[in-house]
């Protein structure tokens, strides 16, 4: 098991990454509301025009390097405590789209709408007790269970994104992007971990990035899965926040939010479980808490989505 310093820390570290995630995507909305809408059909070339533009707006570029940085304590906890606690702690950033709504927005809120903030402030402790075990991913024996669950996402991603063209122009292309851009972030949240733990195997400096960027050229298996850990961070988060932006552009911030939030806590949990072999000592707390981050995200997505469909 995780010793009980380890697992404070990287709690907190993962506490940091959402707290700029969830800013990041308040400035990231509001920049986004200026731009070109995101058109997939019209090839790379409309894709770096509309990124261009959205390059001239402060708060966006902001937003984009708060979310950037977040990716340094993030990739940090997942070291500490791996995929199985840390997306979990993801979803306590809710909470900033719940002061958000009301301090800006002037949402009402009822005291049931407290129940779920309430919630997700115990679930760092729930997690503290259930105690987890070490992250320690075998890069030689994990292969075949990581290559079954990244085809089966993928081809998910693929036949999702299929239908939303088919569905273009009605609301329902909207919500196949979002199916697509939630597994992408799944899928960026599982190579993260890879990336994490093939860092700690391979003893490499940090510092020396060059290592970690072209790392396939040291020949080695601990390099290429550092390779393998960054590039596949790399394309796709970048990917998933692409695709994210559009479907919020084409359907309700409330019908949207719902499914991100759900899909991207389950399918890392899942990846957790069943490809990173991590477990949890007291098996009960860990039911609890993704009982109450499943309600929780539920009862929240409204402020979230208020929050996306700022206007300026």
């Amino acid at each position: 098991m995780v010793d009980f310093i380890t697992t404070i820390l990287g709690i907190s570290i993962a506490l940091i990454a959402t707290c700029c995630f969830n800013f990041s995507i308040i400035l990231l909305k509001i920049g986004l509301r200026e731009g070109k809408q995101i058109k997939f059909d019209e090839g790379i070339r409309s894709l770096l025009n509309v990124f261009k533009e959205l390059s001239k707006h402060k708060l966006w570029v902001i937003g984009t390097a708060l979310g950037a940085i977040g990716m340094i304590p993030y990739a940090i906890a997942m070291g500490l405590v791996g995929i199985i606690v840390v997306q979990p702690i993801m979803s306590v950033g809710l909470i900033i789209f719940f002061i958000s709504a009301v301090v800006v927005l002037k949402e009402k809120v009822n005291y049931l709408e407290v129940i779920p903030i309430i919630l997700l402030i115990s679930v760092p402790f729930l997690i503290g007790l259930a105690q987890i075990s070490e992250v320690v991913i075998d890069l030689y024996t994990f292969v075949v269970p990581f290559l079954i669950l990244f085809s089966i996402l993928f081809t998910l991603s693929l036949i999702s994104y299929l239908y939303s063209k088919k569905k273009r122009g009605t609301r329902l292309e909207g919500i196949f992007i979002t199916f697509t851009g939630s597994i992408f972030y799944s899928l960026g949240a599982i190579f993260t971990n890879i990336l994490a733990q093939a860092l700690v195997d391979s003893s490499i400096f940090v510092p020396f990035f060059w290592e970690i960027i072209f790392g396939i050229f040291w020949f080695d298996y601990l390099h290429l899965w550092v390779f393998i850990g960054f590039w596949g961070l790399v394309i796709f988060n970048i990917t998933s926040v692409i695709f994210i932006q559009s479907s919020l552009q084409r359907s309700k911030a409330i019908l949207v939010i719902p499914i991100q939030n759900s899909i991207s806590f389950i399918l890392p949990v899942i990846a957790g479980l069943l490809v990173f072999n991590q477990s949890f000592k007291y098996d009960l707390f860990f039911i609890v808490t993704i009982i109450i981050v499943l309600i929780s995200t539920v009862m929240l997505s409204k402020y979230q989505a208020s929050i996306e469909s700022i206007e300026n």
